[in-house]
Parts: C-alpha cells; sequence; structure tokens
C-alpha cells in the first residue's frame, strides 16, 4: 500500500509547518505582474469545508483604466478546482485578500496548482490580455486518526503485550512509521504508571515483557509524531491510547 510508504516518514518530521509562500513581484515590476501570496499546505478534514486565505497585487501601468485577475486553483487531475476574479468591473482594488473554497465531499488530497492571469487597458489602448503564470502549489491534505489495540497474556508473573498502532486518513488506513515510540503503562492506584516501552515495527506492532499479577490493568501509550495533519510525503500523526486491558 502507498500509504505505508507515506506515513512511513511520520517519525522523522516534528511538525509539518503551515508557513508562508510568497512569490515577490521583481524589484522592477512589470506591468501586468501579480504577486499571490498563501501558505503551501491546506489541511481539509472529511466532511468540512474550508477557505485557503489568500493575498493579491497586481501592477498596473500609470493610466489603467480596467483592470482584471483570475485566480485558478487546479487540481491534481488537471480540472479547474476554484476560479475567482477580481478587478474594475467589480469595483475591487488592486491589492486585497480572498479565500480559495475546498470541500472534502469534491476535492481530492494531493497538490493543487495555483495560477494567475491579468489583463489591463491604459485610456483608448487595446486591452493587454496577459498570459497565465503559475504562482505555486498549494498541498490538500487529510486529518489523521490513530488508533491502538493491545494485546497481554500472563505466564506467572511476567506479562507479554503487543500493542498495535494504525494510521487512519480517510478511507485509507496502514501504519505509522517503524520506530515509533509506545509506552506501557499499569495502573497503581488511581495513575498510570511506566512499566516498559517499544518502537513499532513494519506493521505497527511493539512488544515487551513486564511485571504484572492477575487483575491488573495495563495499556499501551503512542506516542504520536508531531502535528495532526497527513500528506505531502511528510506524515506526522496524533497519539493515542488504548483500552485498558485486564491481566488474567
Amino acid at each position: 500500500m502507498k500509504i505505508l510508504k507515506r506515513l512511513g516518514g511520520a517519525v522523522a518530521v516534528a511538525a509539518l509547518a503551515l508557513s508562508t509562500v510568497s512569490l515577490a513581484t521583481p524589484a522592477q515590476a512589470a506591468p501586468g505582474d501579480a504577486t499571490l501570496t498563501f501558505a503551501p499546505t491546506a489541511v481539509l478534514p472529511d466532511n468540512t469545508c474550508i477557505d485557503h486565505a489568500y493575498t493579491y497585487s497586481v501592477e498596473l501601468p500609470q493610466g489603467t483604466t480596467s483592470w482584471s485577475i483570475v485566480i485558478e486553483l487546479v487540481a491534481p487531475d488537471g480540472t479547474n478546482a476554484h476560479r475567482e476574479s477580481f478587478g474594475t468591473f467589480n469595483g475591487d482594488p488592486s491589492a486585497a485578500s480572498g479565500g480559495l473554497q475546498l470541500c472534502s465531499v469534491y476535492e481530492q488530497y494531493g497538490t493543487y496548482t495555483v495560477a494567475t492571469t491579468v489583463d489591463y487597458k491604459v485610456g483608448t489602448s487595446p486591452t493587454v490580455f496577459g498570459a497565465r503564470q503559475v504562482e505555486g502549489t498549494i498541498e490538500v491534505v487529510g486529518q489523521a486518526k490513530s488508533k491502538v489495540s493491545l494485546k497481554a497474556k500472563r505466564k506467572g508473573s511476567k506479562v507479554k503485550a503487543a500493542a498495535k498502532v494504525s494510521v487512519t486518513v480517510g478511507s485509507t488506513t496502514g501504519a505509522p512509521a517503524q520506530g515509533s515510540k509506545i509506552t506501557f503503562q499499569k495502573k497503581v492506584g488511581k495513575k498510570w504508571k511506566k512499566v516498559a516501552k517499544g518502537t513499532t515495527n513494519a506493521s505497527g506492532v511493539a512488544k515487551a515483557k513486564f511485571k504484572a499479577k492477575k487483575g491488573d490493568r495495563v495499556r499501551a501509550v503512542f506516542a504520536g509524531a508531531g502535528e495532526v495533519i497527513v500528506g505531502s510525503g511528510s506524515t506526522p500523526v496524533p497519539g493515542a491510547k488504548s483500552k485498558a486491558v485486564r491481566i488474567r
């Protein structure tokens, strides 16, 4: 499954930063140049819609009487996912902000291309039709959910425990990165105390041995790996705890 390879990079990534991408206008900006600023990652949980914020500005020559900018968001499969237009026809300023709407029901996860086209007219001169310019990309990613299951078997004063971690993104489930940290805990009074620790294998399973007696309650805790978003080849996932298991 490809998801296993994508999830495999989780531990190495502390967080997938939502830093801003800004494609700066050159120092000697030509008429019709556009600057578009936006975050390169959009987190789109299941069954939601979001407006991914951006700002635009258009370099217009002196004497411009009309202008327009078209902002396009092109989906990974090449189809047009979103299109917005600003200009004198709406009385818009040459610099403003907006939002590209994304809905999980319609949009797929992956890399979207953002492009602009600027047209303008000066006085009675013919309209200058600008070329379509690619401004950058936005990685639309899902929100991960982690789950931990635990099996424990006692033999004498020792318990053999096996915890399994699975991570689900949309309809796809896989294991987190090999080497993810698992802590095994035992209930002592009202508190949970660490009795062992382990790391997951390629299948998401971590094993441990520790002392426990019949009737003790134990659980496994997955430390998680960074933020709660998945995508872009960097796949941090949230932590999780198993249900408590009573030793028999």
